[in-house]
């Protein structure tokens, strides 16, 4: 602390180079229209914050109406704007990531607003790839649709392109009235399959086993959804099945071709969303600057 005790300390050397001219000067700015103070500090390392390369504090501010401002951060990723507008994108393979992410984002759209519906958007080929591998557990799938179900706030699913297999299943537990798809869309479905094992016995009927087990919620779970029994589904699914749109609406998987936004589906209006905003902040500023022109306490007599 003696450092900053007599006249000669880092403070009063550095305010000692800031004058009006530096500080309006147009080489101030950059090509951008940004003010900075690069370069402007040139004392030891030690004695900067914020210090970019060669130890100078560099920092930036937006040339606004009433003056500078610090530059917000940088703007969300789309997931995270799809989110805000209820919307949950299946778009590959349900693989462990995905259903971590898609939990996740079901936990919290159903804790911020029961009262509004979630949109599922679906473009996967289920737990296989395009190759007709298998890349992930069909439990993966059961996941999502234990959340689809549990779910206080409603599910609206849209097929975007294709929804295979298990993707197909989740495509079917969408509200009822409320399961759309595009007019190109293609949906199949197909029983689960599980990974090539080799071994021991055992090892062998363990991987029957799990896949007579995966087998039978799958047809649990569909039957749900379209309304068919499940004998009546295992002897239609021996093998693959395709629906183009309107056929997928005639067996049930779905209940709307999506030829355009329609009601259920309408997106925000953005700009009025904008509009409230700004004037709850306005609102927001005269209801502070009232409260602080009449809390200034008054001396006692």
């Amino acid at each position: 602390m003696e450092m900053f005790m007599n006249d000669d300390n880092p403070y009063n050397r550095q305010s000692q180079k800031v004058t009006e001219e530096s500080v309006s000067a147009a080489r101030s700015y950059d090509e951008f229209g940004m003010y900075t103070l690069s370069g402007m500090h040139e004392g030891p390392a030690s004695y900067s914050m914020g210090m970019g390369m060669g130890g100078s504090m560099s920092m930036s501010m937006g040339r606004g109406g009433r003056g500078y401002r610090r530059m917000r951060s940088s703007a969300p990723d789309l997931p995270s704007l799809l989110l805000d507008s209820r919307i949950i994108f299946l778009g590959m393979p349900i693989v462990p990531a995905v259903t971590e992410l898609i939990a996740a984002q079901f936990l919290w759209l159903d804790y911020d607003d029961r009262t509004k519906p979630i949109y599922l958007y679906i473009n996967s080929t289920g737990t296989m790839d395009e190759n007709n591998e298998l890349v992930a557990s069909e439990t993966d799938a059961y996941a999502i649709a234990d959340f689809i179900n549990r779910s206080k706030s409603k599910v609206y699913t849209i097929n975007l392109s294709m929804a295979y297999g298990q993707a197909a299943m989740l495509l079917s537990l969408g509200v009822k009235g409320k399961r759309g798809v595009l007019p190109n869309s293609i949906t199949k479905l197909h029983l689960p399959k599980v990974h090539k094992s080799g071994g021991a016995a055992i090892d062998m009927w363990i991987k029957a086993k799990e896949l007579d087990t995966n087998t039978d919620y799958y047809l649990e779970l569909l039957s749900k959804g379209v309304g068919k029994p499940k004998e009546e589904l295992a002897e239609f699914l021996r093998g693959p099945r395709y629906f183009r749109a309107q056929e997928a609406l005639d067996y049930g998987l779905a209940d709307t071709i999506l030829h355009s936004l329609d009601g259920s589906f309408k997106p925000k209006d953005l700009t009025a969303q904008l509009a409230k905003a700004q004037a709850m902040r306005q609102s927001g500023k005269r209801a502070a600057a009232g409260a602080g022109r009449w809390s200034t306490p008054t001396a006692p007599r």
